[in-house]
């Protein structure tokens, strides 16, 4: 219980730094080092969000860092996306599994560093706010993405941020920490509903509940330090990671399907 209290601050820490929930690191180290399937895996790590998330978010509010309107846009779509993703996970054998999760974190990786240029980032920075206009046909594009989401985070337990956060970063000009932010709302959102109502907390308390608690210490202290850390620095260091668990991820699915 201690190491699973431990293993939720860092892998929370590093998540929430990324807004990203650190569903990415929870659930390579969920299946790879604690021997949880595929299924099991994704509820516990949704578990870690859900606490980090809730507990981020009310950090992100009290700083006025969260955009209330991207918030009300993007989490409907989410919801029905959800049951798409519990559906497909429930028809996915464990390799099959890693290497859509490889694949799903280094389309993500390349996108970041394809779309968001160091002009743009250090633009949004200087204007402090990163506010952007949203017209009908941002809208419309977002929809479908904010589905994916929903989809990507019930199937693979990584929260949804890792398409949330190109997608407002990208799509909607997004300030990064006001994008980080606003994905960890979403976050809070998007897990509960998988995790209570979806799947009925139907998991084991002896690893997820440690692992959550974790999750909430790693959670305030990625807040404070989103608060003065650089948005280009942010960036690269969220490819940084998808990078590094596509890699392995990939790997091992290779490997178990030869």
């Amino acid at each position: 219980m201690f190491i699973l209290l431990f293993a939720g601050v860092i892998i929370s820490t590093i998540g929430a730094l990324a807004g990203l929930g650190g569903g990415f690191l929870a659930v390579p180290f969920l299946m790879l080092l604690w021997g949880l399937d595929s299924e099991m895996a994704v509820l516990v790590s949704l578990t870690m969000i859900l606490a980090n998330a809730v507990s981020s978010s009310v950090t992100y509010l009290r700083m006025r860092l969260v955009d209330i309107r991207v918030f009300a846009l993007l989490v409907l779509p989410t919801l029905p996306g959800l049951f798409v993703g519990w559906w497909l996970l429930r028809n996915l054998d464990d390799s099959q599994f890693r290497l859509i999760f490889a694949i799903l974190m280094a389309t993500v990786m390349i996108y970041i560093l394809i779309r968001n240029r160091r002009e743009e980032n250090d633009a949004g920075e200087k204007k402090g706010e990163g506010r952007r206009k949203i017209d009908a046909l941002t809208s419309l594009l977002s929809a479908p993405i904010s589905f994916t989401a929903g989809a990507a985070s019930s199937a693979f337990g990584i929260g949804g941020g890792a398409i949330l956060m190109p997608l407002q970063v990208g799509l909607l000009r997004m300030d990064v920490k006001r994008a980080i932010a606003t994905s960890m709302m979403l976050l809070a959102i998007m897990s509960g509903t998988r995790v209570v109502v979806i799947s009925g907390a139907s998991f084991d308390p002896f690893i997820a509940i440690p692992f959550a608690l974790g999750g909430l210490l790693g959670a305030q202290a990625a807040a404070h330090i989103v608060k003065r850390a650089k948005s280009r620095s942010l960036l690269y260091f969220l490819a940084a990671c998808m990078f590094i668990i596509a890699l392995y991820m990939g790997t091992q699915a290779v490997i178990e399907l030869l």
